[in-house]
């Protein structure tokens, strides 16, 4: 497989195993994902990327909603991420990111991406009886969901999962243009655990979470997430108004995870390096 420049130097494994060198292209698809969930219940994961201060978004003059720093996004970062999203049957994203995807400010369309660098992910999925493309749930507890956002997606399941007080006449106008709506949850909120229960009565086995701390957060706090894969930059960026990974009350006790695997990138950023890092709950 010819691969990109910026793919190209190998990673170090430090844990476990350490000392072992692994080439970048192929790291995450070995861990076949959709292939851990059973009948009722999905294998839901998610990815970030963060500084080693926190920061996994940070203000942008001009913009609505904070973005991803520039500093951070790096070509290798990028092609696991998509590895990732390869081995989804369902992606769960936010509303906000609706609303930013027709204004312009969304990071990108939802992968798996297009054009000849993923052409071996579509392939992967053809030769693992995955659909060409992951179908979509969307949360929100106002379904301020523009339809217009949609319209990219159209040869997907949508999804738009709300809690059971949600306006029923935001739920009827979503219907009525061919997006299910499921109630997953009392008052307002999605509460994960129904949420969860309810994908795996459609019989979706790997979920993925690409939204931001408000979808991230739903999840841990119902325990319903299996595997994070985190890369953190070794830089540090600072800033005032930033987003981290969760938001929300304090959570008691702390959700513990395990330390899964962990390779050292010395490729990007430039001037820099990263980690990826893959953890699991106690």
């Amino acid at each position: 497989m010819n691969q990109p420049a910026a793919l190209q130097g190998t990673i170090s494994r430090l844990y476990p195993s350490p000392g072992e060198e692994a080439g970048l292209q192929g790291l995450y698809l070995d861990h076949l994902l959709h292939t851990r969930g059973g009948d009722a219940r999905p294998y839901v994961y998610s990815n970030f990327i963060t500084t080693l201060d926190g920061r996994i978004a940070i203000a942008a003059e001009g913009r609505t909603s904070h973005e991803v720093p520039e500093h951070t996004v790096n070509a290798r970062d990028w092609r696991l991420y998509q590895e990732l999203a390869a081995q989804a049957d369902l992606l769960v994203t936010s509303g906000r990111f609706l609303r930013q995807s027709l204004v312009g400010e969304a990071q990108d369309y939802l992968p798996v991406g297009t054009g000849e660098e993923f052409d071996d992910l579509h392939a992967w999925r053809r030769q693992h009886g995955l659909a060409p493309q992951p179908d979509i749930a969307v949360l929100s507890s106002s379904l301020a969901l523009p339809i217009a956002a949609f319209e990219p997606y159209r040869d997907r399941r949508l999804l738009v999962f709300t809690g059971a007080d949600a306006p029923q006449d935001k739920v009827d106008d979503l219907t009525d243009n061919d997006i299910e709506v499921i109630r997953a949850g009392p008052g307002r909120l999605v509460e994960g655990h129904a949420m969860i229960a309810e994908l795996g009565q459609r019989d979706y086995r790997s979920v993925y979470a690409i939204a931001g701390p408000e979808v991230f957060s739903t999840l841990v706090e119902a325990g319903v997430l299996d595997r994070l894969y985190l890369t953190i930059t070794h830089q540090l960026l600072s800033g005032e108004e930033i987003d981290t990974m969760t938001r929300g009350p304090s959570l008691a006790p702390p959700y513990g995870m395990r330390l899964v695997s962990l390779y050292h990138d010395l490729h990007a950023p430039a001037g820099a390096g990263q980690w990826f890092c893959i953890f699991e709950p106690q």
